[in-house]
This record gives structure tokens, sequence and C-alpha cells, in this order.
């Protein structure tokens, strides 16, 4: 009989209230009863006919079907209808403040609410309409009684609708205020954390300039350097000690902050990250120092430079002679820059940490296998003791075992290597070639020539 109500109802309605989720949740409530109810019946026959097997085989089949009819109607009330429109005020964050996004999906859904609200009268006046007409045309009292029991109902209603709308209406001015206490609080509270950094970091500029103002002239440069450096880390300490200062208040905001700011540093700033970390390192060790001649390797490359300058980012080398290797003939003088991080990642060989700047030579000459070697030793002997200059020579063949090749190796300071190699190696060959028992080993080409002048 409900069913056939409601139809009747959706019949004498125009079509935007035969559209009418009310309508249509409140139908479904009712058959979820009746099937409710059917199940319940037949239940109850089959208790009372448990003897009566085709009887009892007949109700459970019909339960079945009751059964799964069910499932289409479960969650079917207007409960679950109002149960979307509970709106719980978020905390404000900056982005928020800006956008007013949770301003923006509030003011949506109160909109969205007030065409269901619109709609639920709809459709309680739908059911009033039809209680009158059906009083003034019919003395059915059975099915008068129905439509006032549902007609009750919606009256009955009317409360959880209007309190909802009134939640929505109070959740806006509780957002309107969490709005405006951010903007007086929190908002106020970041610019002026902001503004003491800009400040801060202007006066830190004008420290460094009148750091190099009064310390430019002097000849020491690296004691000004420290002191740019040591300004550089009581800057970025302070940064840190005000920002936990400034938000202790709020610990967890703090930590969020920090978690999230160092998150994204990682991510996009790890190589400035580690270049700092790096500057640190090099400013209390003393690993390598304005002035040292260090060796920095790229791959199979490397480049010998002396240290100019150290910045919190990077280093400054000028490239000297690469004596390391003296067949290689290289254009030098080019200013080098390499990062901080280098130090952590890659080989550093720094000439200048020995003792007095003391690093070994080498010098090769290639001699025939007829020489006489107690000569080359007493040669090179007289040679290294007039200089003062501690030596080894080793004799070694070459790789055709067509020669012998002698390998002295000595001791001097890394600035001098290029020009006492040059010194030692021409005394050397000239002694060689005075004495008529050392036979330095020659080209074939030039042996030709001599043949044919001979």
């Amino acid at each position: 009989m409900t069913v056939c109500f409601i139809c009747t109802i959706n019949a004498q309605v125009n079509q935007n209230t035969t559209q009418n989720i009310w309508l249509k949740t409140y139908q479904n409530y009712k058959n979820y009863n009746i099937i409710v109810n059917n199940i319940a019946k037949a239940e109850n026959k089959i208790q009372k006919n448990e003897k009566n097997l085709l009887l009892v085989g007949e109700l459970n089949k019909k339960i079945s079907i009751y059964k799964s009819k069910l499932k289409l109607y479960e969650n079917n009330n207007l409960d679950n209808i109002l149960r979307q429109y509970k709106y719980e005020v978020p905390n404000i964050s900056l982005k928020d403040f800006i956008v007013r996004s949770s301003q923006n999906n509030l003011d949506k859904l109160i909109q969205k609410y007030i065409v269901l609200k619109n709609n639920f009268y709809l459709a309680r006046s739908s059911f009033q309409n039809t209680y009158n007409l059906q009083i003034k045309e019919t003395n059915n009292t059975l099915k008068i009684a129905s439509i006032k029991d549902d007609l009750e109902y919606f009256n009955e209603y009317v409360e959880n609708i209007e309190k909802t709308y009134q939640n929505l209406l109070d959740a806006r001015d509780d957002l309107e205020k969490k709005y405006q206490e951010y903007q007086d609080e929190i908002l106020t509270k970041h610019i002026m954390t902001i503004v003491i950094i800009i400040i801060s970091y202007t006066l830190y500029k004008i420290l460094s300039l009148l750091i190099f103002h009064f310390t430019h002239n002097k000849e020491n440069h690296q004691e000004q350097k420290n002191y740019k450096k040591l300004l550089s880390l009581l800057f970025i300490f302070f940064i840190i000690l005000f920002i936990f200062i400034r938000y202790i208040d709020d610990l967890i905001y703090i930590i969020t902050f920090l978690s999230v700011v160092a998150a994204a540093l990682t991510i996009a700033m790890r190589e400035v990250l580690l270049n700092i970390a790096g500057a640190i390192y090099i400013f209390f060790t003393s690993l390598i120092k304005v002035g040292d001649r260090v060796m920095v390797q790229f791959e199979t490359k490397h480049t010998i430079g002396d240290i100019v300058d150290i910045s919190l980012i990077k280093i400054k080398l000028n490239e000297v002679e690469d004596y390391t290797n003296i067949k290689e003939v290289k254009t030098v003088g080019r200013t080098i820059y390499i990062p901080n991080s280098y130090i952590f990642t890659k080989v550093f060989y720094n000439y200048s940490l020995k003792k007095n700047g003391t690093i070994n030579d080498l010098i090769e000459f290639e001699f025939n296998v007829n020489s006489d070697f107690k000569s080359i030793e007493q040669v090179t002997s007289e040679i290294f003791s007039t200089l003062n200059i501690q030596y080894t020579i080793n004799f070694n063949l070459n790789t055709l075992k067509t020669g012998i090749i002698g390998l002295i190796s000595y001791q001097t300071n890394y600035k001098d290597v290029a020009k006492n190699r040059g010194e030692l190696s021409i005394k050397l060959l000239e002694k060689y070639h005075a004495n008529e028992s050392i036979k330095l080993k020659t080209s074939k080409s030039t042996n030709a020539k001599i043949n044919d002048e001979e």
C-alpha cells in the first residue's frame, strides 16, 4: 500500500519532484521495512509449520528472494543524506589563507545543501497536498492514517534539516574566525620573522663590507677570510637559533616546519648543503688552507694548483705546471673552481702538508746494456752530494729488454721541483756524456745518422 502511495505522490508532482532524492530515499526506506516485515512473517510461518516440508521449502525460497532484494535498499534512510553534510572546521595553512580553499569548499557545500533543503520541503509539501486531497475525496481511514504517518515522519524531520543547515552556517562563522585569527597571530608572526631575517642578513652584509674595508690592505689575506667565514657561521647559527626560539611555543609546528624545510633543502639544495658542510669541515680542520698546493682529479685527468680562496661554496685554484709527468706539455695559469663537497667524495692531494713542503721527484735515463753502471752510480753520487740532496738510484730493464732504465728518486720542495729537475737533468746528462764508460741509449734514427757521417 505504501509503495503505491509513493507512486501516487510521484504522479501528482511535477517532473522535478519525481527526481526528488528525499522521495526516492523514503520510498527505499519504506520498501526496506516492508521486506523486513515480510521476512519476519515468513520466519513465523516456518516455526508454526515445521512439519510441512513443502511449505517450509517455499517459504525459505521467498526468504532468499526477500534478502536479495533487501540488499538493494540497505543504508537508504534520510539520515544518510544528511551525513555527508557534516563539516569540521580545519586548521588554516598559509596556502589555505591565500586561496581561501576551505571557505570556497564550505560555500559550495552550503549552496548544495540549500538545494537539498528546498527539495526536502518540496517532498514534504507533496505529502501534505496528497494528505489533504485524500481527506476530501476518500473515507478510507487506513489509507488516510498511512498518509498521515508519512507526513508526520517528514514533519518531525524538519528539525534535523534546519539543525544541519544551522551547523553549516555556524561552521562558516567559525571558519571566518579562524582566518581572522590566522591573520592576526600566525601570519603576522611569520611576516615579522621574515622581516627580522632580512634585517639580520642586511647587517651581516654590512659587517662583511666593514671587515673587508679594514683588512683588505693587510698582507695576511687569510686572516680576512677567516673573519668572513666566522661571521658567516655566526649568521647561520643566529638564524637557526632565532627560528627555534620564535616558534618554541608551537613545538609540533616547528618540527613539522623544519622537517619540510629539511626535506625540501635536501632534494633541491643537496649540492649546496654539501658544499657548506665542506666549508665548515675545512674551517675547523687543517686539511687545506689558502696558499697550499694541491692536486685534484677528474676521472682519469688531474690538475695541480695553488689555493687562492676558499668560500662557503667553492675552492678557487690557480693552475701551476704539472711536474708529475714531464712528457705532457700543458698550458697552465687557468683559474679553476671546485666545489667544497669534493673533499668528501674525491681523492685530494695536498703537497703542503708534508714537512717543508717536501715531495719525491723522479728523473729517468736509459742506458745501453754495455754501460759501466758503477761509473753511473759514482757520477750520480758526486752531483747529488755537491747539491746536498738525498737520492736513490735503481736500474731496471726496459719493456723491450734492449736497454737499462735508471730511476733516480730524490726529495725537493714542491715549489722548486720543476727548476731542480731541469738543473739536475742537465748536470747529469753532461757528466754521463763526458764519461766514455757511460753510454746513453739513443733512437735508431740518431744511430743511423751517425753511421752515415762516419
